[in-house]
């Protein structure tokens, strides 16, 4: 018999009643592609723009014949159905191209990571058996360049340019035959030698379509085989919430398509025939607030760190938000502060925040807009089961009563099919209570009301004086001092205690901060014996020009720990 007292008594339900949602309705996913759903729009929809990049835009019409274009290019090149297209770009309209293209063949698509190392690009790569890498211009001599030379797989390599879509000024991919092992062509080359004829998909629901690699910021790289059906499934999931309107949206994201969050949003982008704002650099507030301004979204998506970043400009908060009916915010915790300054800006209601990770599709769970619960991340998603465990060294689990933190296990129709290599697999899909459950290695709790929490990942998690110390906590308590602009707590082995760790806390001061590090240092610390428990209170504090980041701006405590 399931406890009350504890997640498996599904405490959610009572909130989807109020929501007028069925939790237990999973969507049907229409037998579709992802070019099967941008051809039907480029038939009913011709003319409306799909794609905006820096002032320019690509309607459903030219974007469909581009997709043809290059899956035509690609067959010519000995691509079928289960080939790899390893994609090496910023955001660019390219991206989104390729895409469409590995769709219109069947092909899986592998997003490598622009800020990756030759070797961690060429792990990728390896792994997963990449057969055509499409590489930018400008980091083709540092890392594609190297990829292809190694990676026995590859048979082509395709360069590409910032500017190759562009109508003025035109501008062919530069080529470089410099002693590689493979035919290097350029992009627009290929366009233009290409057939327009159409392509029609060969996937179906079951098929792998994105083999997206985790972000490794806790270990080594894995990539996650999402098909089809998880992709889209996610997408309708979340749209019980969102209810995004077909070919009506204008979507601004400045999350990069190469990693899962902005792969996920591009792919519903298109399903709903929305115009997407591609935006290269998502540092440059400036440019993201001048597309924004020429089109106005109906839906914002970003980070924590980009949303401030946004609010520190004058020309953002100028903005007219009338027509905005969502922000969407994830990959880092919200504050109340964060919360209310960006309410200030663009209308109160219509902040969303959602908590999901590569393995997951990614959504697991969402906050409603109408229902935002400040410090959580939302209740599962439809079809979603969420459990809270406590796993003990033998790897047993079980479920932790509400309110209490353990490690959170997630099980749907959006999960990985596994892991492209077998390794990690067995430790991350293990069976629970009868039924197989993706271990995600996050920290939460789970309400009364079904909602959850974010502690910490497990790994981030620390152990001082036999406490288990969350270092999102202090992060978030600390968000109330003005001369704190980001801060991260990790641990370092504690000499004096097994078995125990030392907290060391890193914090990057706002600009125009002028105290001396000292009297701050002294500041943090009466902060934090006023406001923490004594165990909780840093030991060392270290001040930085920058807390690293990730590339969707998760602090990277992986860089932080390597700094000793």
């Amino acid at each position: 018999m399931d406890n009350p007292k504890t997640s498996s008594s599904r405490p959610w339900l009572a909130t989807y009643a109020e929501l007028g949602i069925d939790w237990d309705a999973v969507p049907v996913v229409p037998e579709k592609s992802l070019s099967d759903y941008v051809a039907e729009h480029a038939r009913a929809r011709p003319e409306r723009e799909a794609l905006v990049y820096l002032g320019e835009a690509i309607c459903y019409r030219e974007l469909d014949s581009l997709a043809d274009r290059f899956a035509n290019a690609l067959a010519s090149l000995g691509c079928a159905r289960g080939d790899v297209l390893g994609i090496h770009l910023p955001n660019t309209p390219q991206y989104v191209v390729a895409f469409l293209a590995a769709s219109k063949l069947g092909m899986v698509v592998s997003s490598i990571s622009a800020l990756l190392t030759p070797p961690e690009a060429i792990h990728q790569a390896t792994d997963a058996r990449v057969k055509v890498l499409l590489s930018f211009d400008a980091l083709f001599p540092t890392v594609g360049a190297k990829v292809a030379a190694s990676v026995s797989s590859i048979t082509h390599v395709v360069i590409s340019g910032a500017t190759d879509l562009l109508r003025d000024p035109p501008r062919a991919s530069a080529r470089d035959d410099s002693g590689l092992r493979v035919p290097v062509l350029g992009f627009t080359a290929l366009l233009a030698d290409a057939s327009d004829s159409p392509r029609s998909s060969p996937h179906t629901n079951d098929d792998v379509i994105l083999l997206q690699y985790t972000g490794g910021t806790t270990g080594k790289s894995k990539g996650a085989e999402l098909t089809q059906h998880n992709v889209f499934v996610n997408a309708l999931q979340a749209d019980l919430f969102n209810g995004y309107r077909i070919g009506e949206e204008v979507i601004a994201s400045a999350y990069p398509m190469f990693h899962i969050g902005g792969g996920a949003i591009t792919f519903n982008a298109m399903r709903v025939g929305a115009t997407f704002m591609v935006v290269p650099d998502p540092r440059n507030v400036v440019h993201f607030t001048a597309e924004m301004q020429a089109r106005p979204p109906t839906v914002l998506v970003g980070v924590p760190a980009l949303f401030q970043m946004l609010l520190a400009c004058d020309a953002f908060r100028a903005l007219d938000f009338t027509r905005l009916r969502l922000a969407v915010t994830a990959a880092a915790p919200f504050s109340a502060d964060e919360k209310a300054r960006l309410e200030s800006v663009i209308g109160v209601g219509k902040i969303s925040e959602l908590y999901g990770m590569t393995e997951t599709g990614p959504v697991q769970t969402l906050n409603p807009a109408g229902r935002f619960k400040l410090g959580y991340v939302g209740v599962p998603l439809p079809g979603t089961e969420v459990r809270i465990v406590d796993v003990d060294g033998d790897g047993d689990a079980k479920d932790v009563p509400l309110n209490e933190p353990g490690e959170i296990i997630v099980r749907g129709p959006q999960v990985m099919r596994g892991y492209r290599s077998a390794e990690g697999s067995s430790e991350a899909l293990r069976t629970f209570d009868g039924e197989t459950y993706m271990f995600t290695g996050d920290v939460g709790a789970m309400d009364d009301e079904g909602y959850v929490r974010l502690c910490d990942r497990s790994k981030d998690m620390l152990i001082v004086g036999g406490f288990k110390l969350f270092s999102v906590e202090v992060e978030s308590k600390l968000q109330a001092l003005a001369f704190v602009a980001l801060s991260a707590v990790v641990g370092r082995p504690d000499a004096t205690r097994p078995g125990n760790d030392v907290a060391r806390l890193y914090v990057q001061k706002k600009p125009g901060t002028t105290e001396a590090d000292d009297v701050l240092r002294d500041a943090i610390l009466g902060f934090c014996r006023a406001n923490l428990a004594p165990y909780k209170v840093p030991r060392e504090i270290v001040f930085v020009d920058s807390v690293p980041l990730t590339s969707v701006g998760k602090i990277d405590k992986k860089a932080l720990r390597a700094l000793g």
